[in-house]
């Protein structure tokens, strides 16, 4: 296939809901595009150990998000899709990883998984029970407070936009 003929690599955003199901929804993503796929937070703990309410999580979040974005662009410059698989709960985040993306060539595409409180809190409960590595646990008053700083995502903000009601 010629140059001219593909189309551009896309960069998957996710945004919803503590518990939401995103990372779920990221792996089938990886598997059905296909793509290759980034969980902030299995790095986080794999890397560094640390939950996300631990106080240095801040501290070296950014520069975990650096290293995997250095990682992506690797990927998107051969022609893959990518999804990063961490909340953009903000139109703040969302614009600045729009920015990124558009500045290495590629198109956004950004997954609203579209979940109530209550779908939410049972999720993160049934993930609490299971265990397993890479995900953060998550109580029921964390949930709550997700809820009232998640700006859900509009037309305005110039991305395309896929809800998604798992």
């Amino acid at each position: 296939m010629r140059d001219e003929d593909r189309t551009p690599p896309r960069v998957h955003l996710l945004c919803g809901l503590v518990a939401a199901g995103k990372t779920t929804y990221a792996r089938r993503l990886e598997a059905e595009l296909p793509a290759v796929r980034f969980t902030l937070d299995e790095w986080m703990l794999r890397l560094y150990g640390l939950s996300y309410d631990d106080p240095a999580y801040v501290a070296r979040l950014e520069g975990c998000t650096s290293l995997i974005w250095d990682t992506a662009v690797q990927v998107l410059r051969l022609g893959h899709d990518v999804v990063l698989d961490w909340n953009q709960w903000s139109v703040d985040r969302r614009s600045s990883w729009r920015e990124r993306a558009a500045a290495s060539g590629c198109r956004v595409v950004l997954h609203h998984l579209d979940v109530s409180v209550e779908t939410a809190t049972e999720r993160a409960r049934g993930r609490d029970e299971e265990g397993g590595a890479g995900v953060h646990r998550v109580d029921d008053a964390g949930v709550r407070h997700s809820a009232t700083i998640f700006e859900p995502p509009t037309a305005e903000e110039g991305i395309e936009i896929l809800t998604i009601s798992p």
